[in-house]
């Protein structure tokens, strides 16, 4: 499909109102040439009429039935208006101007000698007086068709100035349309994998360019923000099933190697406790690809913790990560309500301890529970040290900030005012 270009629009609306300006003046000049003969021939009626209806009072000038008024002294130069007092002396021509209102100029063209004529019919002083007027307007048509070619040189000369116009805004048009053009071929030969930010194409750049380019580097630096995300959050889901799987798999081996009872229900437990943890990610997993629970009154729905769960998970990661030196407790209100569910808080909650342990060589993680809020202080090193031969720590956060997100909470990870550790923090309204 065919698009126009800047230029091909700005062509056509410009011609359309260049068009439109010329109709519209030419209009009003014609409409008022009109109106102009119409109020010269009604002015010099109105006067020859008051004239003529003094005279039939002063003189019995309306026997004559025909008299010849002359206002300007010289017939040859300013035809006479004639006032017809007897009808049967109205000429034939002006015969259908008797039933048009009085005081009314009403123009009449003779077809034969094509002169035009202005007719008005008028009452004397006398309640029976009534005489007629005829105006011989040829002079002022005369005068009027030559004002046609003074328009016409004055519309020439507007169209002249139209097309100069046009190519000074095509011009200006280019101008301003050509950093876009060479943003659009910047963007067309660019590599997919080039996320570098675009610079600002040559040309008159205006604010508005400067604009879209700086729209176009956030929108792009957000994608890449995004995809470096989704890398990150399948490298983490990547290694959490791993883990599990290396346990169902060892559990296995060990189980085809033993007859022992206790031994075989030792394996089996370990597999039932590997099958949950796959079983519990992949459902959070899926949560978050579904909008959080509402209630009724259009409220999230909250769950009720106990300090009973988050101590399981403290002591669970405690044995797996923790050094000799490092302890735990578990603060703060007994229970809480919080809008996440199990299977995702434990995971939230799971990665910050497992971040906590892992930084922590010695001193003391807390988790802190309030009514709107969940703290995970430890006595690391802080936010500068990366855990020791395991980058999944870092990109389970990434799976905190979703979780968080996704269930209206927010997340905030700092390092101690004093020093000596971090402060996880997990809110909620």
């Amino acid at each position: 499909m065919h698009r126009p270009s800047a230029k091909q629009l700005t062509f056509v609306y410009f011609g359309f109102v260049a068009l439109s300006i010329l109709v519209i003046h030419w209009s009003v000049f014609y409409s008022t040439a009109e109106d102009m003969e119409l109020l010269y021939a009604k002015m010099r009626l109105k006067s020859i009429s008051e004239f003529v209806s003094r005279s039939v009072a002063q003189n019995d000038i309306a026997d004559e039935g025909i008299v010849q008024v002359q206002t300007q002294g010289k017939a040859a130069f300013d035809p006479y208006i004639e006032a017809y007092f007897d009808t049967d002396k109205v000429p034939e021509r002006f015969s259908m101007v008797e039933a048009i209102p009085y005081d009314t100029p009403y123009e009449v063209v003779d077809a034969t000698t094509g002169k035009t004529y202005f007719v008005q019919r008028e009452r004397g002083l006398g309640l029976n007086d009534e005489f007629m007027l005829v105006l011989d307007n040829s002079l002022y048509e005369l005068t009027e068709e030559q004002l046609f070619p003074l328009q016409f040189r004055q519309i020439a000369l507007s169209v002249t100035l139209a097309i100069a116009s046009l190519f000074v805004v095509l011009g200006i048009s280019g101008r301003l349309t050509r950093p876009i053009t060479l943003l659009v071929d910047t963007l067309t030969t660019r590599s997919p994998k080039d996320v570098a930010p675009i610079a600002v194409p040559e040309g008159t750049a205006t604010r508005e360019v400067y604009q879209l380019v700086d729209s176009f580097n956030l929108f792009q630096e957000r994608i890449n923000n995004l995809m470096e995300r989704e890398r990150a959050f399948n490298r983490y889901a990547s290694h959490e099933l791993r883990t599990p799987l290396m346990v169902m798999k060892g559990a296995i081996t060990l189980l085809g190697e033993s007859n022992d009872r206790e031994f075989i229900d030792k394996q089996a437990r370990r597999l039932s406790k590997a099958s949950d943890e796959m079983h519990e990610f992949i459902q959070t997993l899926l949560s978050l690809t579904k909008l959080p629970e509402v209630s009724q009154d259009g409220s999230v729905n909250m769950h009720n913790y106990s300090q009973a769960l988050l101590d399981s998970l403290a002591h669970q990661y405690w044995e797996q990560l923790a050094a000799s030196g490092v302890s735990y407790s578990v603060e703060g209100d007994t229970e809480v309500f919080i809008p996440i569910p199990e299977s995702a808080l434990k995971i939230v909650v799971g990665n910050l301890l497992k971040n906590a342990f892992a930084h922590t060589r010695k001193g003391k993680v807390s988790v802190v529970m309030g009514q709107n809020r969940i703290d995970v202080i430890d006595s690391g090193a802080g936010l500068a040290e990366k855990p020791q031969g395991d980058d999944s720590f870092g990109l389970g956060l990434v799976l905190v900030h979703d979780i968080c997100r996704q269930f209206g909470c927010d997340f905030r990870l700092e390092e101690k005012p004093e020093g000596q550790g971090c402060i996880a923090t997990i809110t909620w309204s």
